[in-house]
């Protein structure tokens, strides 16, 4: 693993909140893919387990418990899962920063070679990317820091910390999961509890797409609808797949 010390700092969060003037115009603004995938998994997954238990077991007394051991399991794996996909993501920009950081100090003149042809790429004339060469080889942090982003494509200061994606996709993912629970967890009949919790998710997600046009910009509406589509073809097909299950199940 990379010496910690090696990932430059980078300043580009306090930039980018100055220049547009909001916290989620800063990187963190892409937790929203995670929020969202997980609060999906959790609609999805709960849906689908609700289905598929309510078949086979008759009152929602029965139904929660199952229901609860459920969701615990769920917020384990979509934890660990992120948390370990994001330590491994982590660990390999640091190996790339640290061959990076090498190769400035062992191999100097391909890498200013490297700088002068990214900035012709990027249109600069020939004696421009020259003078460019010069300014940024100049200072070892800057060059660094340069070739991190232009080469690697990885903005110095903008890594993901495995536990906070981890803690937070496993938040996400209960929030995906109290919606179709809540009927049962409030005692209804199960087949009323089942109808309940479809109605309580399709209102759920229209909200959780207009809730996230905060970031996306896209208009309330559309969002929302979109939002309901995909999580509503999503939750069919995790009804569809629980009720198949049992009947595959209990038909023998």
């Amino acid at each position: 693993m990379a010496d910690k010390n090696l990932m430059p700092i980078s300043n580009v969060e306090t930039r980018l909140k100055s220049w547009h003037g909001e916290d989620w115009h800063t990187p963190k603004g892409r937790l929203i893919r995670d929020i969202v995938y997980a609060v999906d998994t959790g609609l999805i997954t709960m849906v689908a387990f609700m289905a598929g238990v309510s078949v086979s077991l008759p009152t929602t007394a029965q139904i929660v418990p199952a229901g609860l051991a459920n969701a615990l399991a769920g917020m384990m794996a979509i934890f660990f899962g992120s948390f370990l996909s994001t330590k491994a993501q982590t660990e390999f920009f640091e190996n790339q920063i640290e061959r990076e950081t090498w190769e400035l100090e062992h191999m100097p003149e391909k890498e200013r070679e490297e700088v002068r042809e990214i900035l012709v790429d990027m249109g600069f004339t020939d004696d421009e990317a020259l003078v460019g060469v010069e300014r940024i080889t100049a200072n070892k942090d800057v060059w660094l820091k340069f070739m991190i982003q232009e080469e690697i494509g990885l903005v110095p200061g903008t890594t993901d910390n495995p536990m906070e994606i981890g803690l937070v996709s496993a938040g996400s993912y209960l929030l995906g999961v109290i919606p179709p629970f809540l009927p049962f967890a409030l005692g209804m009949p199960v087949h009323k509890a089942l109808t309940t919790a479809v109605i309580i998710v399709i209102i759920f997600m229209f909200a959780m797409g207009v809730a996230k046009t905060r970031l996306t910009k896209i208009h309330w509406l559309k969002s929302g609808l979109e939002t309901v589509a995909i999580g509503g073809i999503s939750c069919g097909l995790g009804l569809l797949l629980g009720r198949v299950a049992n009947m595959l199940l209990y038909s023998r």
